[in-house]
């Protein structure tokens, strides 16, 4: 069986999306031979990964990042000769219709996987709840053409639910985490040493894009509680984007790395004490498996899905609260308790080995084997209940 995957993000982005089609590929059953097809701007023509050189225009509201016009008759040809059984759309951007289109022209089954909602981030970096609601409209329409759609969490199923998807099209296709890569053997003294941080001085870790939809504005807050609860710390935060100037002037004694490769993040991790993810608006949040693989306690916004990749009280801690409070009583609770903090680091290790991408990608490939075995309508089972509601 040959598989497309279609995605938006080309592998020189390192994100949750590139990650998982890394795994994807790198984990892939004899019997199921996929291939990453995206834009960039430089082609790349492998066995596994097919980047057409395209224009690229910045992305609304974040410049930092470019989506790139699709070629469509140029993926369409490739997919001919790699005669591809099944279609996956990964991202809703242009190559996602880029996939609409090949899966249409070929009678291909179409595969969905949700990975990010970009409604909520239109609305949080639009500051509009109008664009926020045609991004919504936008992406129940395109996922819609899906056979299947495969999401990251149980809180992303009843999210979609409650907008109207039909939930026997839905199915949670859970992340996992490289244990190997991310290791408490990683840990590294001369790492330490050079953020001069201590078991009395702990290092409180952030990784991924440094924007307001992670919760980021949070954090300057949460320094100030810290300290006025006689807790000494440093933020180590890892990462690019938009708000890394504003933190830089507020978090006056964090280590600013910037994007950084991934074995080097691995290091990162392994030599923190504690992981903090703020994010309400995250499917997934791959970081957070690949911090307690690290031998790290995390805590998790009580929103979205990150809580369901740990163990509430026993690999970490939710925080419901939107504010630095709870945050800052739960960093301080466990970072002041040894013997509490020693017990998390190492159920959180057993934790992640549980979550290995080897067992996490199966109901991926096995839906790829149903939508093949499943004859082909004209219907592609709408996603959505009939009736569409006004925009505001």
């Amino acid at each position: 069986m040959n598989v497309a995957i279609f995605t938006d993000n080309d592998f020189v982005k390192v994100n949750g999306v590139t990650t998982t089609l890394r795994a994807v590929v790198q984990h892939a059953p004899e019997d199921v031979r996929v291939r990453v097809y995206t834009a960039a701007e430089t082609g790349s023509d492998e066995a596994d990964y097919f980047a057409l050189r395209s224009l690229g225009v910045p992305i609304p509201w974040y410049g930092e990042m470019r989506m790139y016009v699709p070629r469509l008759r140029a993926y369409l040809a490739e997919a001919v000769r790699d005669r591809i059984d099944v279609v996956h759309l990964t991202t809703p951007g242009p190559i996602g219709l880029a996939a609409l289109y090949v899966a249409s022209r070929l009678n291909l089954p179409l595969v969905g996987s949700f990975h990010t909602d970009l409604a909520a981030y239109t609305t949080l970096l639009s500051g509009s709840t109008r664009l926020g609601a045609l991004m919504r409209e936008y992406m129940r329409w395109l996922y819609s053409r899906c056979a299947r759609v495969l999401v990251p969490s149980e809180a992303t199923r009843e999210m979609l639910v409650a907008a109207r998807c039909r939930p026997e099209k839905l199915a949670v296709w859970p992340r996992g985490v490289d244990t190997g890569l991310f290791s408490p053997a990683k840990r590294s003294r001369r790492l330490r040493d050079s953020w001069h941080v201590s078991d009395r001085r702990p290092a409180i870790l952030y990784v991924g894009r440094v924007s307001a939809e992670k919760g980021l504005r949070m954090l300057p807050s949460l320094q100030r509680a810290l300290h006025a609860a006689g807790l000494q710390h440093r933020f180590i935060i890892v990462g690019q984007g938009p708000m890394r100037g504003e933190l830089e002037r507020h978090l006056w004694d964090a280590v600013f790395t910037g994007a950084l490769p991934r074995a080097e993040v691995a290091e990162i991790f392994a030599s923190s004490d504690l992981f903090v993810f703020p994010s309400r608006t995250d499917t997934a949040g791959n970081v957070v498996l690949e911090a307690q693989a690290s031998g790290l306690p995390v805590l998790v916004s009580g929103a979205g899905g990150p809580r369901e990749n740990m163990e509430e009280g026993r690999t970490g801690y939710v925080c419901d609260d939107e504010t630095a409070g709870e945050w800052a009583e739960k960093a301080v609770t466990l970072l002041r308790d040894e013997p509490l903090c020693r017990g998390m680091r190492e159920r959180a290790r057993d934790y992640a080995l549980s979550r290995r991408w080897d067992c996490a990608l199966k109901p991926l490939y096995d839906t790829y084997r149903s939508v093949v075995t499943v004859p082909r309508t004209s219907d592609a089972g709408s996603l959505l209940t009939p009736a569409v509601p006004r925009v505001p």
